[in-house]
């Protein structure tokens, strides 16, 4: 299946300064792909060089197989994109400002307004002036925007910034009810990994420019479960970390009295019974499985290639 974006060693330089440094992913049709980093990681200029915004530097992106660089109105015409803020006339109502941007595209895209209107959950305000619309009414207005063309891909830059949870929510249904009936490709640019880990099938972690880790939700997921701590509550934790590193050569760390110790859920049983062989009384065993935030900032910490956190 070819995918409906291709980035292949794509490289962004100014001067010697590369900001964003030899970047390979692929999405494809009902796939989101949430794109995370700090700010300044590259994802916006990563996005720009997808669009052709900016030119790029090195590598290659292809858009329903067609290259950006040498193709650039057939690959385009696939994209639906809100980089940053949505455009709008603000003078104008929703529907006046759809009306203009469906003229770039033909009456097909004009046909399509009622549509879209409706699938973004603006049909009681759309002939309001953009003025005074909330920021979330603008960002939905943005994706409807984009979404004239009936775009394969999607683009979305930050599209949750200054959002109320209410907003959020409604973004990320629009966006899930985009790739599962309409098929569509998305790829959503944040720094908020909670907010995407609730909407992306895929997350790409870039850092410096590079992307340190591409992987599914469901692979995140499964090792997400095997970076777990058992909390033992004891009368003497600091005896109990000495033995468990002696016997099992376990790095614990000693908190007030409990100890935390990297055991998987099969060796909890042989560590209690050898510590209480040794005189250490456990009071309390809890379970902590590391979240997908810690180990995504475990990765920004390291930001080695070669030694995947995740």
């Amino acid at each position: 299946m070819i995918p409906v974006l291709s980035v292949q060693n794509l490289t962004k330089a100014y001067g010697q300064k590369k900001v964003v440094n030899n970047v390979s992913f692929s999405i494809f049709s009902g796939q989101i792909f949430g794109f995370v980093g700090p700010n300044g990681a590259g994802k916006s200029t990563t996005i720009k060089m997808i669009t052709g915004l900016i030119p790029i530097t090195e590598g290659t992106v292809k858009i329903c197989g067609y290259n950006i660089s040498r193709n650039f109105k057939r690959a385009i015409s696939n994209v639906g994109a809100v980089v940053e803020m949505p455009h709008l006339y603000p003078y104008l109502s929703g529907y006046k400002n759809l009306k203009i941007f469906a003229g770039f595209y033909g009456k097909s895209a004009e046909r399509r307004i009622d549509k879209i209107v409706k699938l973004v959950g603006m049909e009681n305000r759309i002939h309001d002036k953009v003025s005074t619309y909330s920021l979330g009414m603008k960002q939905r207005l943005g994706i409807a925007q984009a979404l004239l063309n009936k775009p394969k891909l999607l683009i979305l830059d930050e599209p949750t910034n200054g959002l109320d949870p209410n907003g959020i929510v409604e973004i990320r249904n629009i966006l899930k009810v985009l790739a599962e009936k309409e098929n569509m490709a998305i790829i959503i640019s944040s720094h908020n990994l909670a907010q995407l880990e609730q909407t992306c099938d895929t997350i790409g972690v870039i850092s410096n420019g590079r992307l340190i880790e591409n992987k599914t939700m469901q692979q995140i997921e499964t090792m997400v479960s095997t970076k777990q701590r058992v909390q033992l509550l004891c009368n003497y934790p600091n005896y109990a970390a000495m033995l468990v590193n002696k016997k099992y050569k376990l790095k614990s760390k000693v908190i007030g009295n409990s100890i935390y110790l990297p055991l998987k859920e099969t060796n909890i049983a042989t560590v209690i019974s050898y510590l209480t062989f040794k005189k250490v009384k456990i009071y309390g065993i809890k379970k902590i499985q590391k979240s997908l935030e810690e180990i995504y900032f475990d990765l920004l910490n390291n930001d080695r290639p070669s030694s995947s956190i995740i």
